[in-house]
């Protein structure tokens, strides 16, 4: 089988365990691999060049780049960063996921949206700047789930079910909206779950891993904020390959949670999984398999 020769793992945490397995994993397979700090690139261009330096290495002489966080929550570094992922997709590398895809995930309001259109099953959802339209969805769907437009890992994700936060809601809504949503409002109908979700990994139109998330702090499951990782006997390819494919992913981590009559709801879709959780359930190397499926010509 004919295999790429060099990739990039773009990490804000060069050292993070996913980074370490899936280095051994590229280089067992003959592929070099490069560990790339995101804010020690630097663009340089003129009228006749335009180079792009990782501590004096080339990024443009990758043949792909694996995205495994953007790590950049200031709108400069930001823009800065998915200007370089655009910039080397234009000059002829494999970004992991596209730079597409990975905006439409970054917003929760996008992938709502594309979810949506992809017909698939999703909780009453209003995305909204008004404060008087969030407020009135809260008063008639009470309890409901809050989000902010972006973020991860479950930050920012609440529960307005006390009376106390119904009757002041104009101040709850106003306070989320200065510590995660900066202006805008994500808020859905609650889905009672018997107590835990569902996280599948799609890579390449496959799921390769699934469980269970059970526990963890507040209303999300998430392995980040506590949540227990178990095998899961639910069958959620359908959903998850579906969900993939409305966001357009290679690599993605879909969020799925059952209600009490045992109807699955799509929650999430997210470019940049992680699968901590998912190994200690899997039986098989996760960073392996990604890195065989990656690395194919």
């Amino acid at each position: 089988m004919q295999r790429i020769s060099s990739i990039g793992l773009f990490s804000s945490d060069p050292y993070s365990q996913r980074v370490e397995t899936l280095t051994l994993a590229f280089e067992n397979l003959g592929v070099r691999t490069h560990r790339i700090l995101p804010w020690k690139v630097s663009r340089w261009g003129g009228t006749t060049t335009h180079r792009i330096l990782h501590d004096g290495y080339d990024l443009t002489q990758l043949d792909s780049l694996l995205v495994l966080d953007l790590g950049a929550n200031d709108i400069g570094a930001f823009f800065n960063r998915v200007g370089l992922l655009s910039a080397l997709t234009e000059l002829g590398v494999r970004v992991v996921n596209s730079v597409s895809s990975i905006l439409l995930m970054r917003n929760k309001a996008e992938t709502m949206r594309k979810l949506v259109s992809g017909g698939l099953p999703v909780p009453k959802t209003l995305i909204t700047e008004s404060i008087d339209d969030a407020a009135s969805f809260v008063r008639e769907n009470f309890p409901c789930v809050l989000k902010p437009i972006t973020g991860f890992g479950g930050l920012g994700v609440q529960l307005i079910e006390r009376e106390f936060d119904l009757d002041n809601i104009y101040d709850y809504l106003k306070f989320h909206s200065q510590m995660f949503g900066k202006g805008a409002y994500i808020l859905q109908e609650y889905i009672r779950s018997p107590g835990f979700d569902i996280r599948a990994l799609v890579l390449d139109n496959k799921v390769i891993a699934c469980m269970q998330r059970v526990g963890g702090e507040g209303i999300t499951n998430n392995i980040h904020s506590g949540g227990v990782p178990r095998k899961n006997s639910i069958d959620v390819t359908e959903l998850s390959l579906l969900a993939a494919k409305s966001v357009r992913g290679t690599l993605v981590g879909v969020d799925i949670i059952p209600d009490l009559d045992n109807n699955l709801w799509v929650l999430e879709a997210n470019a940049t999984p992680g699968w901590a959780g998912l190994q200690q359930v899997t039986d098989f190397d996760i960073s392996e398999r990604v890195a065989d499926v990656l690395s194919r010509v």
